[in-house]
């Protein structure tokens, strides 16, 4: 009974990071699919701004622009945000815009959606290895797997088709656009100079410059310090990697180590080195539920020198946790920049 009870939270956890993984990389794939769409169907005009509608605090810049057909329109760009940045009457961009939909454009330099559909595929793709390599899938897998696939196709059923009223794919289509473009359209058009010139707005503005002088600079100390322990790292496993010795280990026991509520499961490894002395050590790496099992047969690198300096030699994906760490470095770096250059950001008003 106690197995069972086990398999059944442990198949909870496998089904839990699973649909983890579907969500994340469904969000990134519907990003990056739209950005995909846009950039294969849209053509490049040269638009002028001539207002903003405000939701908020979210502007969306209006753009007057001619088609390659000579025909002049007027569109709201798709992309919104707080920041009055290349928003000023007059400012001149280059858009892009699909025939087929006049009334929408977009910034054709902007890219900030498809960096984080590209992150959010790399995190799905993440969270799909581990739940495979890190759990057992056996019998108790497929049958919570199969009974949450079941909800999750009764609750889109209902949602999709209530009461019979079923529509087709390209009706939804067309009604979320309708319901885009009338929320967008019952915005009025201003100028940014207007908008920016309301003592709300200003002291919005004063707020968010105040903050951003606050936290950019540990932003900047956090990326250059980790930037550092992912060198670090690297060192260590550049020294293991060139002058390591791999040998056959097996997994003896797993220590446990927690923090708070959370708690881990190392294993812990036993191994002959060269002179044929048996070596346990325990591997820096550690998750919950444990990713190895007791008696499991591993591969492991380690230093002939310091027969201690060992780890579980996973391939390629020793390098992950220093990747890691380089990515956090580099994103929280070029967010405290980011954050330090938008700060003087003035809009002139008149």
């Amino acid at each position: 009974m106690f197995d069972i009870f086990v398999g059944l939270i442990s198949a909870f956890n496998q089904i839990g990071v699973l649909a983890g993984a579907l969500v994340c990389a469904g969000l990134g794939a519907l990003l990056v699919g739209n950005a995909i769409y846009w950039r294969l169907h849209a053509v490049r005009v040269q638009g002028q701004v001539i207002g903003v509608r405000q939701s908020g605090n979210i502007l969306n810049a209006v753009y007057r622009y001619t088609l390659p057909s000579g025909e002049t329109r007027e569109a709201t760009s798709v992309e919104g945000s707080d920041s009055t940045r290349g928003k000023q009457t007059g400012d001149v961009a280059s858009l892009l815009v699909i025939p087929e939909k006049p009334d929408e454009v977009q910034e054709a330099r902007h890219h900030v959606f498809t960096v984080v559909g590209v992150v959010l595929l790399a995190a799905g793709a993440g969270l799909f290895y581990y739940a495979v390599t890190a759990f057992h899938a056996g019998t108790m897998t497929w049958v919570v797997g199969g009974l949450f696939v079941a909800h999750f196709l009764e609750r889109a059923r209902q949602i999709v088709f209530p009461k019979d009223k079923r529509l087709q794919l390209s009706a939804w289509r067309q009604m979320l656009a309708q319901r885009q473009a009338a929320q967008l359209g019952a915005m009025p058009v201003q100028r940014l100079e207007d908008v920016a010139s309301l003592p709300e707005r200003r002291a919005l503005e004063d707020r968010q410059r105040a903050t951003l002088r606050r936290l950019a600079p540990f932003l900047l100390i956090a990326g250059v310090g980790l930037f550092a322990l992912g060198v670090h790292q690297s060192r260590a496993l550049v020294r293991l990697e060139s002058f390591g010795v791999r040998a056959r280990g097996v997994v003896s026991s797993l220590s446990s180590s927690s923090s708070g509520r959370d708690r881990s499961y190392y294993p812990v490894v036993t191994y002959t080195d060269q002179a044929g002395k048996r070596i346990r050590f325990r591997d820096n790496t550690g998750s919950n539920p444990p990713m190895y099992h007791v008696n499991e047969s591993v591969t492991v690198l380690y230093s002939a020198s310091e027969p201690g300096n060992a780890i579980i030699d996973r391939g390629v994906w020793n390098w992950l946790p220093s990747a890691i760490l380089y990515a956090l470095a580099v994103l929280l770096s070029l967010v405290s920049i980011g954050l330090l250059r938008r700060k003087g950001t003035e809009v002139p008003a008149g």
